[in-house]
C-alpha cells in the first residue's frame, strides 16, 4: 500500500478516540466530548492526597480499567514497571487511590529503563491486551485472558525490535483503515516511524518501519495517535522534550493523506503550552475528560516522574467568560486592558483560544452557527469596544486589536462564503471599502479606522485583480496606525499580513538603474503586493504548485553560481558544510569559523554578477533570506509586468541570464498553471491597467512564449526548468 493514500478512518479500533478518553465512560452521560487546544495551568496529580512522585520518568495513559464507568490513570516508568491508579470514589480530576503494580503473570518489571504501555486488542478475542514497549528497543504484547472488569494478562508475549531508543514512546491505532492495529513509534532523537501491521486481528504482524510522514521533533518525541478534531480521520498529537505538544491535524489533499502542523497546544491566555519547568523534560501527552464536565483534559508525566492534570477550556466556557468580562467592564475596559496586565491577558486569552479551536476545527458545524448567533449581538451591545471606529490609543491602546480579534472570531465561526460574509459584515456595520474587502475578498482589514477612502478603493481593485486562488489572507493589520500595543499583543487569525503606515500616491522606483526605464509605482500598494505575496508561492504554492517551489531554489542556486551548493531537493537550502568546504578550496575562506560570516558576504559584496544575479538587489539578501525571494519579484511584476520581463531581456543581453527565471517563475504561479496570466501596471495613487498575456506551454509544461499586447517572448531550455534562449519581438504600434 502506498503510504501517502493511507487514511486513518476506521475508529473502531482498540485504540480509538473514543478508548483513550474513555468511551464507557464520559461521566456527563455519554454527550460527545468537546476537543480543545486551550487548558489551565497544571497541577499535580494526587494519590491518596499526596503527590505522585515516582523519581523517574514517567509516561501517562487514561483507561477505564475495570469497567466500572470510572476512568483511571495507568504509568508506565523509568524502572520498567508499571502502575495502576483507580479513580478514588466521588472525586473528579487528578486524584486517585494508591498504586497497584500492573503485571503479565510474574512479570512485573520489563528491562530498566523508559517504559511505556497501551491497552488495545492485538491477539486473542476483544478484551484490550498489555502492549509494553521498553529497554532493548522491543515491543511485547501480552494477552487478556482475564475479563473486561478484571484484566490478567499472559506472562508469555509475543515481541517485536522496533526502532532504537524507543523506550516507550509510542502508540498503536489503525492508521490505514484496514481493521488491523499498527505501531507508530518514537524515539529519543525525535524520528517518527510508522510499523504497519499486515497480520490478521488475532496474530499481528508487524511490516518494516517506514517514516512516518518524516516528522522527526527532537527530542523524546510521544505520539499519540487520535482523532483530535472528531472528523473521522485519525490526527497526531506529539509531545517533546522541551515541555510542549504539537498538533498534527489529517488534512486529505488531492486523495493523499497528509499530516499538517497545526501549532502547539496552549494555556488559556493563549500563550504557548510548556510544563518543562513542572515535569523536568519531556512530555508524554494524553487526552481525557478526567473531571466529567465533557471536555478534554491534558495529562502528563515526564523526566522527573511526578503527574500533572490540566483541565480543558472548551469554547462554551469561553464565550461565557468573554461575556462576563464585557459586562463587567462596560465603562473602563479601555483602561482596564492598559494597566492590568492579568486581565489584558484573559481576555486576549479567551478570544485567541476560540480562534485557534475554529482554525484547528475544533467546534463542530453544528455548533458554529449557535457560536455566531451568541457572539454576533456583542457588537450592538458594546459597540464602543467592538465595533469599527477610531480608537484613543493613549486611553485604551489595546481596543483596536480586541475589536480586530473579535471580528476575525467572529469572521471564522462561519463556514466561508460570500452570504456568511455579508452576514458577518451586516453584524459588524461594516460600510464602504472595508466592508468590500470583507464581503468580496473575505480580507478584514484593521487599520483603526485610518485609512482613507482612497487606501480603501485602490487596495480593493488591486486585490480583485489578484487571481483569488493563488493566496489566502484574512487579516491586514497596519502595525504603525494600530500603535504600539501590537509590538506585544498579536492578532491571531488563520493567515494575515502587516503592511505600512503611509500615505497613498507616494512614487517608488521598483527597478534598478539598468532598467530600460523606470518603473514608478505607489510604494503603499507595492507593500502591500509583496506582503501577499508572502501567502503566495511559499504558504498557498508550497502545497499546490510544489514544482515552481522547488524551481524558486534552483532558481537561486543558478543565480548564486557553482561555489554554492544546495541540498537535494534544493528547497532544503544550502549545504553549508560543502560550501564551507569549497570556499576554502577556491581560496575565499580561511577555514575558521570565526571568520566565516564576513568571507561568506565578501564573496558577494560589489561584485556586478552577484548584484544583477537577481532583480531586486544582490543575490547574498535572498540567499539569507528565501523567504524574500519571491516576494519581492512581486514589487515589479505588479509595478510593471511588460517592463520587467523588457528588463530580464536587457540583463540577459549583458550575460545576467538568472533573471528571465525569476519572472517566469511569478508569471506561471500567477497563471495557475493555465495559459493565460494577467500584465499589470501600478501607478502612483492606485491608478490600475490589467492585461491578458497569453502563454504557450511545452509538454513539459514549460513556458515558451509570452504574448503581451506589446510583445511576443520566446523561451529556450534544455534540461531542467531554466530558460537557455530569450528573445523578444516587439509588436509594431
Amino acid at each position: 500500500m502506498n503510504f501517502s493514500q493511507c487514511m486513518g478512518i476506521l475508529l473502531q479500533a482498540a485504540v480509538s478516540f473514543s478508548l483513550l478518553t474513555g468511551s464507557a465512560s464520559s461521566e456527563d452521560g455519554g454527550a460527545d466530548l468537546i476537543p480543545t487546544m486551550s487548558y489551565e495551568r497544571p497541577v499535580r496529580i494526587e494519590a491518596k492526597g499526596v503527590p505522585i512522585d515516582l523519581g523517574s520518568h514517567a509516561t501517562t495513559r487514561c483507561y477505564d480499567w475495570d469497567d466500572d464507568g470510572d476512568l483511571d490513570l495507568l504509568v508506565g516508568c523509568g524502572d520498567g514497571r508499571l502502575w495502576l491508579y483507580r479513580k478514588a470514589s466521588h472525586s473528579s480530576g487528578h486524584r486517585f487511590q494508591a498504586p497497584e503494580p500492573v503485571t503479565a503473570g510474574k512479570h512485573h518489571r520489563w528491562g530498566s529503563s523508559n517504559t511505556g504501555f497501551v491497552l488495545t486488542s492485538l491477539v486473542g478475542d476483544s478484551l484490550p491486551d498489555l502492549v509494553v514497549g521498553h529497554s532493548g528497543d522491543k515491543l511485547s504484547i501480552h494477552q487478556n485472558v482475564g475479563t473486561r472488569s478484571t484484566p490478567k494478562f499472559t506472562e508469555d508475549a509475543l515481541t517485536f525490535l522496533i526502532q532504537k531508543n524507543c523506550q516507550g514512546r509510542f502508540d498503536a491505532a489503525d492508521w490505514d483503515g484496514d481493521g488491523l492495529v499498527d505501531l507508530v513509534t518514537g524515539s529519543f532523537g525525535g524520528k517518527l516511524v510508522w510499523y504497519r501491521n499486515e497480520g490478521e486481528k488475532d496474530a499481528p504482524k508487524f511490516e518494516s518501519g517506514r517514516p512516518f510522514f518524516d516528522i522527526s521533533l527532537a527530542y523524546n518525541s510521544h505520539p499519540r495517535i487520535v482523532d483530535f478534531n472528531q472528523d473521522g480521520r485519525l490526527d497526531l498529537l506529539l509531545g517533546v522534550n522541551w515541555g510542549t505538544a504539537s498538533l498534527y491535524l489529517n488534512t486529505p489533499d488531492k486523495g493523499t493523506t497528509t499530516l499538517r502542523s497545526s501549532g502547539l497546544l496552549q494555556w488559556s491566555d493563549g500563550t504557548n503550552l510548556n510544563i518543562r519547568k513542572e515535569n523536568g523534560d519531556d512530555t508524554t501527552p494524553e487526552l481525557t475528560d478526567l473531571d466529567g464536565d465533557g471536555v478534554l483534559d491534558l495529562v502528563s508525566g515526564g523526566k522527573n516522574g511526578q503527574l500533572f492534570f490540566m483541565r480543558g477550556v472548551g469554547f462554551p466556557e469561553r464565550v461565557k467568560s468573554f461575556q462576563n468580562l464585557l459586562v463587567q467592564h462596560t465603562d473602563d475596559l479601555g483602561q482596564t486592558l492598559r494597566d492590568d496586565d492579568d486581565m489584558r491577558g484573559q481576555v486576549f486569552g479567551t478570544l485567541a483560544s476560540l480562534q485557534a479551536d475554529l482554525a484547528s476545527g475544533l467546534i463542530p458545524n453544528s455548533s458554529r452557527e449557535h457560536l455566531f448567533e451568541t457572539l454576533a449581538p456583542l457588537v450592538r451591545k458594546h459597540r464602543a469596544v467592538l465595533g469599527r471606529s477610531k480608537f484613543d490609543l493613549q486611553m485604551g491602546p489595546h481596543l483596536p486589536l480586541l475589536a480586530g480579534q473579535f471580528w476575525t472570531v467572529l469572521l471564522e465561526s462561519l463556514p466561508d462564503s460570500r452570504a456568511n460574509r455579508e452576514r458577518v459584515a451586516d453584524a459588524l456595520s461594516f460600510q464602504g471599502g472595508y466592508r468590500r474587502l470583507l464581503v468580496d475578498l473575505g480580507v478584514l482589514f484593521i487599520d483603526n479606522d485610518t485609512a482613507t477612502p482612497e487606501h480603501l478603493g485602490a487596495m480593493h481593485r488591486l486585490m480583485m485583480a489578484m487571481p483569488g486562488d493563488v493566496w489566502d489572507v484574512e487579516t491586514i493589520t497596519v502595525a504603525g496606525w494600530l500603535g504600539p500595543a501590537i509590538k506585544t499583543q498579536k492578532i491571531r487569525s488563520r493567515s494575515g499580513i502587516n503592511i505600512f503606515a503611509l500615505p497613498l500616491g507616494r512614487p517608488e522606483n521598483s527597478f534598478a538603474g539598468d532598467s530600460p526605464r523606470p518603473g514608478v509605482t505607489d510604494v503603499y500598494l507595492i507593500c502591500l503586493a509583496h506582503e501577499l505575496a508572502h501567502n503566495m508561492l511559499d504558504t498557498v504554492g508550497k502545497l499546490t504548485r510544489p514544482e515552481l517551489y522547488e524551481r524558486k531554489f534552483e532558481g537561486l542556486a543558478q543565480a548564486a553560481g557553482s561555489d554554492v551548493i544546495f541540498r537535494t531537493p534544493r528547497f532544503r537550502g544550502i549545504d553549508f558544510e560543502a560550501t564551507k568546504k569549497r570556499f576554502q578550496n577556491r581560496g575565499v575562506w580561511d577555514g575558521n569559523d570565526a571568520t566565516w560570516n564576513n568571507a561568506w558576504s565578501s564573496y558577494f559584496k560589489g561584485k556586478e554578477r552577484f548584484d544583477r544575479a537577481y532583480t531586486r538587489g544582490n543575490i547574498h539578501f535572498f540567499l539569507n533570506a528565501p523567504q524574500e525571494a519571491f516576494a519581492t519579484l512581486a514589487n515589479q511584476y505588479f509595478a510593471d509586468s511588460q517592463l520587467m520581463l523588457e528588463f530580464c531581456k536587457a540583463r540577459w543581453d549583458t550575460n545576467h541570464q538568472s533573471n528571465v527565471n525569476q519572472f517566469l517563475l511569478i508569471a506561471d504561479y500567477l497563471s495557475g498553471g493555465t495559459n493565460e496570466v494577467n500584465f499589470y501596471v501600478l501607478r502612483p495613487g492606485g491608478d490600475l491597467e490589467v492585461t491578458t498575456a497569453r502563454l504557450i506551454r511545452d509538454a513539459q509544461s514549460r513556458i515558451t512564449q509570452v504574448r503581451s499586447d506589446q510583445s511576443t517572448a520566446h523561451f529556450e531550455y534544455q534540461d531542467g526548468g531554466l530558460v537557455t534562449g530569450f528573445e523578444i519581438d516587439q509588436v509594431a504600434n
